[in-house]
């Protein structure tokens, strides 16, 4: 499953967005290969401290190899008419990337792929709004670099709905068959409508993304529930004009990059930069870039699903 809802935007061609799910089902066959700015030069005044905290064979090569699934912005998207890949994730494995005195040479796969290739040692990393969960940690080691979570998406008309949790009560929602989002109507919302007296939101399945999508626009729902990062997108591709909301019942989870889970000299490598690029103010500047200011995480770690899990909302 998704964490978060990927989406297809119908009739306008595809808009996929972030925290995605589970990756651990069998590899895809490998997608297009990425970018010229991915694989940008990496500067030449990378920090040696950080760079003696690299594997050798790296060192030596200059190259780390970086898999990505190159289809959901704002996280990394390909530019239309070029294969340069775009994002505020491209913009952080760069500034990474140069903070260490390397260049990332990314390339695009398919989601289900990019556990297994990073396990089976075909690629060093892999970068993708990746949500940080216990059962991915169990496969692949997380080195967190920003937060995600969901939002309430309604046509601009519809003025029922608010920041109020309580405002979805009694409304209908339209979901993708089994996604974590829509659980949590079920684990969250409707207690809490219940609690205050109020009437069930009722949840329409549906087999894709796509069709919930098509029934908020006919007003066959009145909201769908989706990624916050991909306010923008989505907003540009719908046919009518949509909003966001967001709601303090949705939860929130962290994103991050993942590496084989031996390969720790690349983590703490990665770690070190990302902390870098903290402090110095760009990592702040990346996430402003692509409105992404409510979702940073300034102090990242590994494997904090584990480590400092996020409290799940209560009703």
């Amino acid at each position: 499953m998704r964490v978060l809802v990927s989406v297809t935007a119908a009739l306008l061609g595809v808009v996929t967005v972030a925290a995605c799910g589970d990756g651990g089902g069998p590899a895809a066959n490998a997608g297009p290969t990425g970018s010229g700015s991915a694989s940008a030069a990496a500067s030449a005044s990378g920090d040696p401290a950080l760079n003696a905290l690299l594997p050798a064979a790296i060192r030596k090569s200059g190259v780390v190899k970086l898999a990505t699934d190159a289809e959901y912005p704002p996280c990394e998207s390909v530019e239309g008419g070029s294969k340069t890949m775009v994002g505020y994730e491209p913009d952080l494995w760069n500034a990474m990337a140069a903070k260490l005195g390397i260049r990332v040479d990314a390339t695009s796969i398919t989601f289900d792929s990019l556990i297994p290739g990073v396990q089976s040692g075909r690629y060093d990393m892999a970068m993708e709004c990746i949500s940080d969960n216990t059962e991915r940690e169990k496969q692949v080691t997380f080195v967190d670099n920003a937060y995600a979570t969901g939002a309430v998406y309604t046509l601009e008309s519809n003025t029922k709905v608010t920041a109020d949790p309580l405002s979805l009560c009694g409304l209908s929602t339209g979901t993708q068959q089994g996604l974590d989002l829509a659980e949590q109507i079920d684990t969250t919302f409707n207690p809490h409508c219940t609690k205050a007296g109020k009437p069930a939101i009722s949840v329409h399945k549906f087999p894709t993304a796509n069709a919930a999508l098509l029934a908020l626009y006919s007003g066959r729902v009145d909201f769908v529930l989706n990624d916050y990062a991909a306010a923008d997108a989505l907003k540009k591709a719908a046919p009518k004009p949509i909003r966001m909301v967001t709601n303090p019942l949705l939860q929130k989870y962290y994103n991050g990059m993942i590496f084989k889970k031996d390969a720790t000299q690349l983590q703490q490598a990665f770690l070190g930069a990302l902390k870098a690029l903290i402090a110095s103010g760009e990592y702040a500047t990346i996430m402003k870039k692509w409105d992404l200011d409510d979702l940073q995480l300034t102090e990242p770690g590994v494997n904090l699903a584990a480590s400092n899990p996020i409290p799940t909302p209560t009703p």
